[in-house]
């Protein structure tokens, strides 16, 4: 008799739907890079990087490593504000924030920075509600942390263009009540899953029910942990701390930008900070689309390639500033991710004395 219910073909959709969404990302890659080849030559690729003074590139490092020691502190103070008794070291922190920040770049669609909850839990033995709520108001309070700078960057470019852009207070806003949303509804949310799961467990047949049993339980301590943070008044800090992050990222990445362009002194002239800065915080949105190319080149180099070239940039100079600067700050990320990766597995779990480990 067929299998009338398709439950034999959605193994092939999944893998159909992967293979597709791959494709489209390679080819969206493909192109930009085809693209790339066709204005660029491997002479102004040498003389990009040579002629980046060493003081351009000091200072991003300087920046970019303030911000990722600003990233293990937020993590350190949602942590303290969890129900751990032993929170992890600070150094500690520092490592998985870097190896966090090195899988987010490999992954499609910020997916890798969910590294942060395996390396918390596994070696730093910190229970998985924790984990959970440290990583879901990082992740949200680094949105709202966005919200000023890309009000910022709008009224600047609005000021500088002479007219202002209605879509572009349209997103804010929509990403402002995002952002708000998630934080007031997190715990409800968690609470009601975990009662859902709660009244599967009662009817699902044979081994299912254990698996739904500690899905339900630890929902449940995820969403009392998410409640716990809220009620230690920790908010306006992660919040300061989080526009700070933002801050120096956005600071740091405008000096590689100013560095690189340094050598052509009449292309730089268009490069104003409301325009650089508008156009990092859109290629970084458009980033985080599920679907915005391989290892992270193609969106974002994409968006800020069309920016620069709307700003006046000639087509080389356009094309070669977004991908030079995304290159090496990939180098940089895989470099020290790496190197915190190397020093993690040397690290001996510590011993648990949380609920919640998996």
């Amino acid at each position: 008799m067929p299998n009338i219910s398709g439950e034999k073909n959605r193994p092939f959709y999944k893998r159909w739907k992967a293979g597709l969404s791959l494709l489209v990302a390679a080819c969206f890659t493909g192109a930009l890079f085809w693209y790339l080849f066709r204005t660029t030559t491997l002479d102004d690729w040498l003389n990009l990087y040579r002629g980046l003074h060493w003081g351009w590139l000091a200072g991003f490092l300087v920046l970019f490593l303030g911000s990722m020691l600003l990233k293990a502190l937020r993590y350190q103070l949602l942590l303290a504000a969890s129900s751990l008794e032993k929170p992890p070291p600070f150094m500690g922190l520092v490592a998985v924030t870097f190896v966090s920040n090195l899988f987010v770049d490999l992954l499609p669609a910020r997916s890798g920075s969910l590294a942060y909850i395996l390396f918390l839990n596994r070696k730093l033995a910190v229970g998985l509600p924790a984990c959970f709520s440290s990583f879901a108001f990082s992740f949200i309070f680094d949105l709202i942390g966005m919200l000023p700078l890309l009000f910022l960057a709008i009224v600047l470019h609005g000021l500088a263009a002479g007219e202002q852009a209605p879509l572009l207070w349209v997103l804010l806003g929509v990403l402002a009540v995002i952002a708000l949303l998630a934080l007031y509804l997190l715990e409800k949310v968690l609470a009601m899953i975990a009662r859902l799961a709660a009244w599967l467990a009662l009817r699902l047949p044979g081994k299912a029910v254990a698996w739904a049993r500690r899905v339900a339980e630890e929902l449940a301590a995820m969403a009392l942990d998410v409640g716990r943070v809220k009620s230690r008044g920790v908010y306006g800090r992660v919040l300061w701390v989080s526009v700070a992050i933002r801050a120096l990222k956005y600071l740091g990445l405008y000096l590689l930008v100013a560095g690189l362009a340094a050598q052509w002194p009449d292309q730089a002239t268009h490069l104003t900070f409301p325009l650089v800065l508008f156009a990092l915080v859109a290629a970084e949105a458009t980033a985080s689309l599920p679907i915005s190319g391989l290892a992270g080149f193609g969106a974002y180099e994409g968006v800020m390639m069309a920016t620069l070239r709307g700003a006046g940039l000639a087509a080389t100079q356009a094309a070669l500033i977004p991908f030079g600067l995304h290159l090496l700050t990939q180098v940089i990320d895989y470099s020290l991710g790496g190197l915190a990766l190397a020093a993690l597995s040397l690290i001996k779990p510590r011993e648990s004395d949380h609920e919640g480990k998996a």
